[in-house]
């Protein structure tokens, strides 16, 4: 990727002079050029980090050294970080593929402190690079999904800001009413709730605004021309029932066995109402992380929403994005 793309990422990331980075890597040593490429811009603005390389190589040793989990002093090496950037090249936390089955405990294990301490960073920002495996994750042709992820990337951020802010300010009141399809509308309840901007400090690609809805308070239907559903399928022409928050039923079978079989409370709450503002993105692809983002859609979720105001704290959280009207 050209590194022009990374110079805008990194001034929409609004960086402190007093801020330390701390620069997680997750891919394979053949695709450390683009690390490179990124820190190079971090150095020409003197920005101070630490970057951890999360090759398979690393993970494996970092499991063979740490059985019992991470010591305390390996905590102290990144003490001082400010802000997390996971630079991922396939998604964070995806274990070897050589790991074999029984040390996956202590993988999960490492994970969840490495996790803990990252959430409680003053920021985090993940970045989803246009590389093989996450193409391969989303279930998109590479050099389509490499096209569409640079293009994403490549915006006028100062602009999405703005234009992002200007329709924070139209929708005022404590009630949204989303209509899909010929009948269906979907009342949402937001009082007390705030929007949120993802413009550049939180993930990339990046280009939505986003709150969440009071719990208890969804209700109605919300029609989908096209449900996409990560690691599952796209499925044509489902419309969903949400009765007092949960989800309640669907016309989609397979939809309504994937809800069932979420091992987790809360995992059937509506969590979050989205819409997509960024102009570089068109069309529905079936990969939620940049579908999320389109001009002209808006999505909801499922799941956790307690670290951006709601009180759900779930460990799924699943975006589902279509078209309507917005009131």
């Amino acid at each position: 990727m050209e590194k022009r793309i990374y110079d805008k990422m990194v001034d929409a990331m609004n960086i402190k002079d007093t801020d330390t980075l701390l620069v997680n890597f997750w891919g394979c040593e053949e695709e450390l050029s683009d690390l490179r490429d990124f820190e190079e811009v971090l150095n020409e603005k003197e920005i101070s980090y630490h970057t951890i390389r999360y090759t398979d190589e690393y993970i494996m040793n970092l499991i063979k050294e740490n059985s019992e989990g991470l010591s305390a002093k390996w905590f102290e090496n990144v003490a001082d970080t400010t802000v997390i950037i996971d630079f991922m090249e396939r998604p964070a936390g995806m274990p070897p593929r050589k790991l074999e089955r029984d040390k996956y405990p202590v993988f999960g294990r490492i994970l969840q402190e490495l996790f803990g301490f990252m959430s409680e960073r003053e920021k985090m920002i993940q970045i989803t690079m246009p590389s093989k495996m996450n193409a391969e994750m989303a279930g998109i042709p590479y050099v389509d999904y490499a096209r569409r992820v640079e293009k994403a990337l490549d915006i006028d951020y100062i602009k999405l800001k703005e234009e992002c802010e200007k329709e924070i300010a139209r929708l005022s009141g404590d009630m949204r009413v989303v209509k899909t399809g010929e009948n269906c509308e979907l009342e949402l309840d937001t009082t007390g709730r705030t929007w949120y901007t993802d413009a550049g400090e939180g993930a990339f690609p990046c280009g939505e605004i986003y709150i969440a809805p009071v719990e208890e308070k969804t209700n109605g239907k919300i029609y989908f021309e096209k449900l996409a559903v990560e690691q599952v399928g796209v499925f044509e022409d489902v419309t969903l029932t949400i009765k007092n928050g949960h989800f309640q039923t669907s016309d989609c079978e397979k939809f309504n066995l994937f809800m069932s079989e979420i091992d987790e409370t809360g995992a059937d709450i509506v969590a979050e109402l989205g819409i997509g503002m960024n102009p570089n993105v068109t069309g529905n692809e079936g990969d939620s992380t940049i579908d999320e983002n389109a001009y002209g859609t808006f999505h909801i979720a499922f799941g956790m929403n307690h670290m951006f105001g709601g009180k759900n704290q779930c460990r799924f959280h699943m975006d589902f994005v279509t078209k309507g009207e917005i009131v």
